[in-house]
């Protein structure tokens, strides 16, 4: 491979890295562009006029500004060096996420069949480098918050499909078009689980409401994710998928959890009980949430957003789920009424 390393910074936010580094078009061509496929937004196509004098200019020699491509890995502390990062990358280039320049590589290839065209011309690229999942994208968002198109709603929705690739568990995410055909009791529906991301990374269950303007909330969402306890917190979101997944051991609970208020309120509160559930038998899971069901039952839906309200209810039993797990029906009844 034939990338040329510059420097190193470590990120000490995102427990991660920044390498900057050059190549040839001809490697960004074999290597960078079919990272683009990885993403769904890619699947859109994009008017080209827009890039007509990016490929002119490629033609004539311009010097493009750099990549930016992003990978998730976790360095052993004895391993973090300027090689072991550099070789990291060189090895493990084809599993990235190409975060800017997408269109400027698509660019890229459509000026390679053009004559004129010279592949060992350089392009500089950015590599990010971040500990897990939820560190990326919370430096995504940092990065990219208020600039257009790219809200920090539609970044975590695109990465969705590379970014939910967990490795032994049993769910299975369908888009929106395939609920119709998959009834499985492991499945869930793609756009609920992005959602239950969005309230994870924000810790709000307030994350689509329609009192407010999308642009205006798409900032919210942001503002909430940037100001979260993310780069610190020692929780990751695969802690909460875990539950979900041993959720589905029970027949009661894996349909209460695919309900999307449920899971949403499921998403927000796990950030802080995760631990404490995950050494609860599912027995007793099973009872508490059977105890809450009970009380919320006694909610006048006339009087409140039902959706809404079940969202808040659950992330606030759920925060707190070893003080209510055993709540009587009457105490939970005056707590959800101050909750909703």
């Amino acid at each position: 491979m034939t990338i040329n390393y510059f420097s190193l910074d470590t990120d000490k936010v995102i427990d991660g890295y920044v390498m900057s580094a050059s190549t040839t078009y001809d490697f960004a061509l074999k290597h960078l562009v079919p990272l683009i496929g990885r993403l769904d937004i890619q699947r859109d196509a994009l008017n080209t006029k827009f890039y007509s004098g990016l490929e002119e200019d490629i033609i004539r020699g311009c010097v493009m500004p750099p990549i930016t491509v992003a990978m998730i890995h976790t360095f052993l502390a004895a391993r973090k060096t300027t090689t072991s990062v550099s070789n990291y990358i060189s090895n493990h280039i084809d599993s990235g996420f190409i975060l800017d320049g997408i269109q400027r590589l698509n660019t890229l290839h459509r000026a390679s069949t053009r004559k004129g065209f010279d592949k060992n011309r350089r392009l500089h690229i950015n590599f990010i480098i971040a500990g897990s999942r939820d560190r990326l994208l919370y430096r995504m968002i940092t990065l990219n918050n208020g600039q257009k198109p790219m809200s920090a709603r539609h970044q975590i929705d695109v990465l969705a499909d590379s970014f939910f690739l967990f490795d032994g568990i049993d769910i299975k995410l369908i888009p929106e078009k395939g609920k119709g055909r998959v009834r499985a009791p492991d499945t869930f529906k793609k756009a609920d689980f992005v959602k239950g991301y969005i309230a994870y990374l924000s810790g709000s269950v307030n994350i689509d409401n329609q009192k407010i303007i999308e642009e205006k909330m798409d900032e919210l969402i942001a503002s909430k994710i940037i100001d979260s306890n993310i780069p610190t917190s020692t929780l990751e979101f695969t802690d909460i998928v875990d539950l979900v997944n041993e959720f589905s051991k029970s027949e009661k609970l894996k349909d209460w959890i695919r309900n999307q208020n449920n899971f949403i309120g499921f998403c927000v509160g796990a950030k802080n009980s995760a631990s404490i559930m995950k050494s609860t038998s599912l027995i007793s899971i099973e009872k508490a949430i059977d105890g809450f069901e009970k009380a919320f039952s006694s909610v006048d839906v006339s009087k409140v957003n039902l959706g809404k309200a079940r969202r808040e209810a659950v992330s606030k039993f759920i925060d707190g789920f070893k003080k209510y797990a055993k709540t009587d029906e009457y105490e939970l009844i005056e707590k959800i009424s101050d909750w909703i």
